[in-house]
């Protein structure tokens, strides 16, 4: 596992480890494993993800909008899943990025 290693490298594994995910879970998610909790980060994360995206690694599969503000009022909540071209950058990845010693 990728954790503590850079977010982009964790979404991708994230995405990889099952069925397309809402924005607000990978980010959530994040945020536990990488101790930011403030909606500063949470908006940071959230940015990595669409990065990620527009980098063709993950695809939108279905959007909606945050109507009861579990995550963020209003917000565009995106669900997102891993493409081909970002499997294969995950096992590249997996193959030359060595995870975090247990500390």
């Amino acid at each position: 596992m990728m954790e503590g290693r850079p977010y982009k490298f964790r979404i991708l594994e994230i995405l990889d480890a099952g069925e397309a995910m809402w924005s607000c879970d990978v980010v959530r998610k994040l945020q536990e494993e990488y101790k930011m909790h403030s909606n500063y980060q949470r908006d940071c994360l959230n940015f990595d993800l669409i990065e990620v995206a527009a980098s063709g690694m993950i695809s939108e599969t279905e959007t909606k909008i945050d109507e009861d503000g579990s995550f963020k009022m209003n917000s565009l909540l995106v669900r997102y899943k891993i493409t081909p071209i970002g499997k294969n950058l995950l096992d590249e990845l997996k193959s030359k990025v060595k995870p975090m010693e247990a500390r």
